[in-house]
């Protein structure tokens, strides 16, 4: 179990500020570099284009599942997980993240003796593997169909660089309807503590162990996101 960390609001800040791809952009340029190394490192050309991570189809349950909220310091937001029939929606078999966020203040105060841990639900994915490893893979493609609100999606390694990092990206705002939502490993932003790390930290994409989903638009209300799966997506770009 890692303890929740609420989206970062300074990367959500840069996010909707539409700076993100400049933000990157040099963790880009390593990426596209050690790809090209590996031109001569000796490993198989061939491999597949996409890589499935979790599926919510019903076919597997190769994965473990946890929800947490604010209730666990005392708020009153709440949420599920299930795999089945989304119902009205009529979207078939798929995973289905639901809830309400309460923005009433926590009641239990924190180790520095403050309340106000409110407004938070997270789904927390694992696979059975120790790590799943990505590292011939450019980006995470989620199989989705939203709500209108903004989703932060956090990647932490098996062996954390740090303490405490998580990696993050987000979910574009997008009506319901089904869409593939397609993350660079290269956008996810180191933070630590829900705020943005100074410097740039590169995700161990070889060493991946977690997911994290989480409601980020700090909005009291309902929220539901179906998920029928996750990948990883490889780009055909010459490069082995």
């Amino acid at each position: 179990y890692t303890q929740p960390r609420r989206p970062c609001l300074q990367l959500k800040a840069v996010y909707e500020s539409s700076l993100l791809p400049t933000f990157t952009k040099p963790l880009q340029i390593m990426q596209r570099f050690g790809r090209f190394l590996r031109l001569f490192d000796g490993k198989p050309d061939a491999l597949p284009p996409i890589k499935p991570i979790f599926s919510f189809d019903g076919s597997s349950t190769a994965y473990s599942a946890s929800v947490h909220t604010d209730r666990e310091w005392g708020g009153r937001s709440r949420a599920t997980f299930r795999v089945g029939n989304a119902g009205a929606s009529g979207s078939g078999v798929c995973g289905v993240f639901e809830g309400f966020i309460d923005k009433s203040p926590s009641m239990v105060p924190n180790e520095e003796g403050v309340t106000g841990r409110h407004g938070f639900a997270m789904l927390q994915l694992r696979t059975h593997e120790d790590e799943v490893g990505c590292e011939e893979y450019d980006a995470l493609a989620l199989r989705a169909s939203g709500d209108g609100r903004l989703y932060s999606v956090s990647l932490r390694n098996a062996v954390p660089l740090a303490p405490n990092i998580a990696y993050q990206g987000f979910l574009a705002r997008e009506r319901r309807g089904w869409r593939t939502y397609e993350l660079p490993f290269t956008s996810f932003a180191a933070t630590r503590g829900g705020r943005l790390l100074g410097q740039p930290r590169v995700l161990d994409v070889a060493r991946f162990s977690s997911l994290s989903i989480a409601v980020a638009d700090d909005l009291e209300g309902p929220f539901r996101l179906e998920i029928r799966g996750v990948e990883a997506l490889r780009e055909d770009d010459g490069l082995g």
